[in-house]
């Protein structure tokens, strides 16, 4: 096996340059057509819930490792001035990209998540989609963002441990046999870029929490998200999406399904015990 490195830049950046799917779009001002853009839907239904009175005033917000910028596509539709953070060149200008054929504008920095280039209390709000889980010492990391962020300003920090035991062990045998059909279809078409070896964490909200001692916050908040599986048919890289059609029809079923948990738990469906969700967050404000 190969060698995995905590915040391994190299291969992160060689990710977004060889994958194809470097370029979906996860932001849609309609209704999703696909299981990525409902989920990115729906964690900024929960963050806006989450942030309560600022989602209606607005402000700056800063995503950091930012990606293709998905989550600040949400924000910048929604009104905020968006500034993201990466640290790939690479995927900066794949955002960039992507917020010119959104239509939203925003300020793009490559830089370090260890060592911010902003002054301090710049920010209402940070935040990070599959950031923490890829260093083994986040406590940089997170101070970082409290140093950016405005007095009550939020702090969103969605985690993707590598856990089998979430909900989606209990379909992992579709994504095999969508994987071995994939297979039969791609000897014909030639084969995939195999995706960089890339670090990834299995630590608990526990984990996380502990590296807060000693900041200055307050409302500290931990759920499990997004409690669908993701199916697909590239169980290594599920951000792989199916024909369209399948996409279609599996936003419809998880959309019921999160409709259903609603009126059950009475809080937004998409929240979940830690335990089972393919996700958890951590939030709270800066005292």
């Amino acid at each position: 096996m190969k060698n995995k490195i905590s915040g391994d830049t190299s291969n992160f950046d060689q990710s977004w340059r060889t994958r194809k799917e470097a370029k979906y779009n996860h932001w849609s001002r309609g209704n999703p057509a696909n299981q990525i853009q409902f989920a990115f839907k729906n964690h900024f239904e929960v963050f806006s819930s989450l942030i309560g009175e600022l989602s209606k005033t607005k402000g700056k917000s800063l995503e950091v490792g930012c990606g293709r910028g998905s989550l600040s596509s949400f924000f910048a539709e929604d009104g905020w001035e968006c500034t993201l953070l990466d640290y790939s060149p690479s995927v900066i200008e794949t955002a960039k990209d992507v917020f010119e054929t959104n239509g939203h504008s925003a300020e793009f920095i490559t830089g370090d998540a260890n060592e911010l280039p902003f002054e301090d209390e710049t920010f209402d709000v940070t935040s990070s989609i599959g950031l923490l889980e890829h260093f083994e010492d986040v406590s940089r990391v997170m101070s970082e963002q409290v140093r950016v962020l405005k007095k009550d300003g939020w702090f969103l920090g969605y985690v993707v441990p590598e856990r089998p035991d979430n909900v989606q062990r209990y379909f992992n045998w579709i994504n095999s046999g969508l994987k071995l059909m994939s297979k039969l279809v791609g000897s014909r078409k030639g084969s995939q870029v195999e995706k960089p070896d890339i670090y990834r964490s299995d630590f608990s909200s526990e984990f996380y929490l502990r590296a807060l001692e000693g900041l200055s916050v307050k409302n500290i908040t931990v759920f499990g998200m997004y409690p669908m599986p993701m199916v697909s048919h590239s169980p290594e890289f599920p951000f792989s999406l199916l024909p369209k059609p399948a996409e279609v029809f599996l936003t419809k079923v998880f959309g019921g399904a999160v409709a259903i948990r609603n009126r059950l738990y009475g809080k937004h469906g998409w929240i979940c015990d830690e335990k089972n969700g393919q996700a958890f967050l951590v939030a709270f404000q800066k005292s």
